[in-house]
């Protein structure tokens, strides 16, 4: 059964003649009358009482109307709803994160909230900018924040700030730790390289360009669990975004590394066709950026 003989039928019925619903469907009777006959030996019906110079609806027609005209109903809500997905107006938007939520992100989301409320935002949150992009690419996910992406097949990459990146180490070090060369031998920890490769190359580099290759240090994952063990107790340091973290242990220094050390952020996207909704938060997140560095004076 195909929806173009529904429709045909149903305009038979509402005519009551095969001439005049061609008329009205814009194509010729031939078309109508094979389609409906069709439509009637796969449903084994007689739909239409043809003794006549009128097409009327047999009993079996009659009832058959009322669940096609109820079957094309809910085609057509479907066929406007996917309009209004397309145009991102409606649906689910996938989110994903591997970057802190800052007020810039935030912001974005709000944006898109308000501009356009049939949207439901679904956001994940994950250390991996990598598996971030993987799902990306699957179409697992419909947009991703990431912090400096590799070049992945299927994903375009938008860049949006340069995230700022605050040493915390422990007490110890806090008068000198702004010279990254005071940290040679303590251990780094940080994620695995394949979960960040970009990150991950950028601070081995300027530890390099300080003078030294990081010595490898415990995994990080959870930020409060490595202050109150590792950092606090001398073992190690790490690198993390201004935002992730607040000066709440007397044991641990958070410290602005000279020079300044900043990683692109950015919202990656399936290329080459992201949705609407996608784009606008695209925009909104581009907005939000430049909201930001206007009241920094940056």
């Amino acid at each position: 059964m195909e929806v173009r003989q529904l429709r045909y039928f149903v305009a038979v019925a509402e005519c009551e003649h095969f001439g005049r619903a061609a008329e009205s469907l814009h194509i010729v009777q031939s078309a109508v009358s094979k389609q409906v006959a069709q439509l009637e030996r796969e449903l084994g019906l007689t739909l239409f009482d043809r003794s006549h110079r009128r097409a009327r609806l047999t009993p079996d027609g009659q009832a058959f109307l009322a669940h096609a005209r109820r079957a094309l109903r809910g085609i057509d809500r479907a066929a406007a709803a996917a309009v209004d997905i397309a145009a991102g107006n409606t649906g689910l938007l996938r989110i994903g994160s591997s970057v802190v939520f800052n007020p810039r992100i935030e912001a974005a989301l709000a944006s898109v909230r308000n501009a356009q409320p049939g949207i439901t935002l679904q956001v994940t949150s994950s250390a991996s900018t990598t598996g971030q992009l993987a799902a990306l690419a699957a179409d697992d996910l419909d947009a991703a924040f990431v912090t400096a992406p590799p070049d992945t097949p299927g994903v375009r990459v938008h860049h949006l700030w340069d995230e700022p990146l605050v040493l915390a180490v422990p007490a110890a070090y806090a008068r000198i730790a702004s010279n990254l060369a005071t940290l040679a031998e303590l251990p780094l920890a940080r994620p695995a390289r394949a979960d960040n490769p970009g990150v991950y190359d950028l601070v081995t580099a300027a530890c390099q360009a300080a003078g030294f290759t990081p010595r490898v240090g415990p995994a990080l994952t959870r930020v409060q669990d490595l202050f109150a063990g590792p950092i606090a107790s001398g073992r190690c340091w790490t690198l993390l975004p201004a935002g992730a973290v607040s000066q709440d242990s007397t044991a641990v220094a958070l410290v602005q590394p000279d020079p300044p050390f900043r990683v692109p952020a950015a919202l990656a996207l399936p290329d080459p066709a992201p949705r609407a909704s996608a784009l606008s938060l695209l925009a909104a997140a581009r907005t939000s950026t430049a909201t930001k560095q206007a009241s920094n004076g940056s």
